[in-house]
């Protein structure tokens, strides 16, 4: 990849993780009195890692991860709880491991395809960012059973949730353009093919 491209994706990502920090600011974290923890911001993460893959999703999940734990209030909050939201939001950038796939079957109007690499993608990033929380509290922060089974629960339905929240978000945008999902300097497709792309519609 070019420097000048390598640019993009960068300034790209800082982009997306100002706008996640900015719509994740204007909700409630967690919703009482069922302790669902609320990312929608996150879902631009998600997206950002099916366009630019998944080291680049990891690495602007750690940048959102690292803002959030500035942005945060709460006297009495842990050190390894902080690095767990870090760690956490860089899992999230997993679903850049099927963007080559997604984009792929995108390119060749695969949609049936295309969907289950979009869906596959968002349950595992959520799955990871949720499990990385739960191994945290778990055995870092809280270390009682019955708080074991609480963060369990909270986890499990906050996990639910924010599957369904992003998956929703996400077919919608691809239902209105799925060409936003292949970004015009993807190496997942080849610059013949992009050209062609390109010279659709």
């Amino acid at each position: 990849m070019k420097v000048s491209q390598r640019v993009i994706v960068l300034v790209e990502g800082l982009f997306y993780v100002a706008l996640a920090y900015f719509i994740q600011s204007a909700f409630p974290d967690v919703l009482s009195p069922w302790h669902i923890a609320v990312r929608i911001g996150y879902t631009l993460l998600i997206y950002y890692s099916f366009r630019r893959g998944a080291l680049a999703g990891v690495l602007m999940g750690i940048v959102l991860g690292t803002l959030s734990c500035l942005g945060l209030n709460q006297p009495g909050v842990q050190i390894p709880q902080l690095v767990g939201i870090v760690i956490a939001s860089g899992l999230l950038g997993m679903a850049g491991l099927f963007a080559r796939n997604l984009q792929r079957t995108l390119y060749n109007h695969k949609m049936g395809s295309a969907y289950l690499n979009l869906v596959t993608g968002t349950i595992i990033s959520w799955m990871a960012y949720f499990m990385c929380r739960f191994v945290i509290n778990t055995f870092f922060v809280h270390q009682t059973e019955i708080r074991t089974y609480g963060v369990w629960q909270e986890n499990l339905t906050s996990f639910f949730a924010n599957t369904v929240i992003s998956l929703l978000i996400l077919i919608v945008m691809m239902n209105i353009s799925s060409k936003n999902f292949i970004p015009k300097s993807t190496p997942y497709i080849s610059r013949r093919e992009r050209s062609r792309l390109l010279n659709d519609d």
